[in-house]
């Protein structure tokens, strides 16, 4: 079996000098992919590394600007500073989060109201909050992203053998050969176009599981732009390190 093998470069771009990792396997494309810790590129082991970066520069603008969009947003996105008046992601928007003291049977909640995301607690120290809204974006997840894959499915004619959610700190989702999908809970997190776009993306491998014209055809049925839609996904794929 050949083993990916990884090494850090760097390239200068748009007057910056970008450090990536770069990943050699057994893979026919290139691939780049710019985490809330920097850039990752996968490449097929016969590709020079002139080739590469000649790619780099081909996608100098989006890579600057999204490493700056990370820098700015990545960790404030899951890791707000959990205190009351914080914002924090939901669905794509970053809502004010509020407290409300209650210690009738030690109740510990969150839910969206109209000011923003109110949680209920018998204190405000941020372990707590960050513990009760971290559980809550757990069940929404359960609860949003459950019944849209399986209309999804439906409209796909297709049912699979199980849905469940993924800590996966790699990919938003997958399907297997058995027809099993696996959804990452932190879609909840992302706008819901962009969510819809990843389960359908994976409904889709219930029909074809490959990356064939047949399995692109059925995903643009069931969403369609969703590949052109792949690009700003990308920039939240920091969020899978979180």
């Amino acid at each position: 079996m050949m083993v990916s093998t990884a090494s850090v470069r760097t390239v200068a771009l748009q007057d910056t000098l970008l450090s990536y990792q770069l990943i050699r396997a057994a893979r026919r494309s290139l691939s780049v992919r710019i985490e809330a810790d920097g850039v990752v590129v996968r490449a097929p082991r016969w590709l020079a590394v002139h080739e590469i970066e000649a790619a780099l520069h081909e996608r100098a603008a989006w890579i600057v600007r999204t490493m700056a969009w990370w820098r700015h947003h990545a960790r404030p996105l899951v890791r707000p500073a959990w205190q009351p008046g914080a914002e924090v992601l939901y669905r794509g928007a970053m809502l004010p989060l509020s407290v409300r003291h209650g210690n009738r049977n030690g109740v510990r909640d969150a839910r969206v109201d109209l000011l923003g995301i109110q949680v209920t607690a018998p204190s405000a120290e941020p372990d707590a909050l960050e513990r009760i809204v971290r559980q809550w974006w757990r069940r929404e997840a359960e609860d949003v992203l459950m019944p849209r894959t399986l209309a999804l499915a439906a409209r796909a004619g297709r049912i699979p053998a199980a849905v469940r959610l993924s800590r996966a700190r790699g990919q938003w989702g997958s399907c297997n050969a058995r027809g099993e999908l696996l959804l990452n809970w932190r879609l909840i997190l992302l706008p819901p176009e962009l969510a819809d776009d990843v389960i359908a993306h994976e409904v889709a491998h219930l029909c074809e599981l490959n990356h064939s014209p047949r399995f692109w055809a059925a995903l643009e049925t069931l969403r369609p732009g969703a590949r052109q839609r792949r690009q700003a996904l990308a920039e939240w794929a920091g969020l899978l390190r979180e």
